[in-house]
């Protein structure tokens, strides 16, 4: 790579090195439209490919120190006033100029590499949304605590997050079925405990009532959504906490049934 100095004024550039404009301070006088400017402040670097083979130096009869243009050694002349003399060389063209004044050719493969970056970056992303979206309700059963971030996630792309239904987790620890043979002998009341055994929260199952006879026979089946067994307190719950138990109330009409024996079911719809 080579240094190149930039005259603001018409163009012009000049080929240097760091000594000698360190020397002047950094002020140099363009050779072309006698402009002072600081050759620091322009300079930038281009390939030596883009420069051509210099010639030989010229040299003058004042002390000089010797810089070059893209087409041969130029004489520069430190004058009283403490700027460096940039002479022009008559060979310099705009094209090359033109051509060799990227300083940021060696970078584009840095800036692909960024872009690749991102791109994996963005593909990841996506990845991740899919797998989240597409298994949801699993990983709430992996951890339950990330629900509230999968149902923000779910939110904005207008989904939902299920509630796990895992039959075997749940289980009816009493239930009980009586008649009010005095206040309403026609209705029969079915009460229960349902638990959840899970370390996460379930969604609540249906409830199926088979009534028997004598012989122990199925009379009729009925199958009750949590709306219609939840006590009234509960009603507005939508699901059954992790290790917790709900109490539940059925209220129906037997009077057309000789029922002796009951099977209570949970199950999922």
């Amino acid at each position: 790579m080579a240094l190149v100095t930039l005259c603001p004024g018409c163009g012009t550039t000049f080929r240097v090195n760091s000594a000698q404009l360190q020397a002047c301070g950094g002020e140099v006088r363009c050779g072309h439209c006698q402009r002072i400017f600081n050759g620091f402040a322009t300079l930038i670097t281009v390939n030596e490919s883009a420069i051509e083979s210099p010639s030989p130096p010229q040299f003058q009869s004042q002390p000089i120190s010797e810089v070059g243009t893209a087409t041969e050694n130029l004489a520069v002349i430190t004058n009283s006033g403490g700027a460096m003399d940039l002479p022009v060389s008559p060979d310099w063209n705009q094209e090359t100029t033109e051509a060799s004044d990227n300083p940021f050719d060696d970078d584009k493969p840095a800036e692909r590499s960024r872009g690749w970056g991102l791109a994996n970056v963005l593909l990841l992303l996506l990845l991740i949304g899919q797998i989240a979206y597409a298994y949801r309700t699993e990983l709430t059963i992996i951890s339950p605590e990330i629900r509230p971030y999968l149902e923000r996630y779910c939110a904005f792309i207008a989904c939902t997050v299920p509630y796990p239904q895992d039959i075997q987790q749940l289980g009816i620890d009493s239930s009980d079925l009586q008649k009010n043979l005095t206040r309403q002998p026609e209705v029969t009341t079915m009460r229960a405990i349902i638990s959840n055994h899970a370390h996460f929260p379930q969604a609540f199952p249906a409830l199926q009532l088979l009534l028997l006879d004598v012989h122990d026979e199925i009379i009729t089946s009925r199958i009750f959504t949590a709306q219609d067994y939840l006590l009234d307190q509960d009603k507005s719950l939508q699901f059954i906490e992790s290790r917790r138990e709900i109490e539940i109330r059925l209220d129906f009409d037997s009077s057309q049934l000789n029922a002796l024996g009951y099977r209570l079911q949970l199950l999922y719809l």
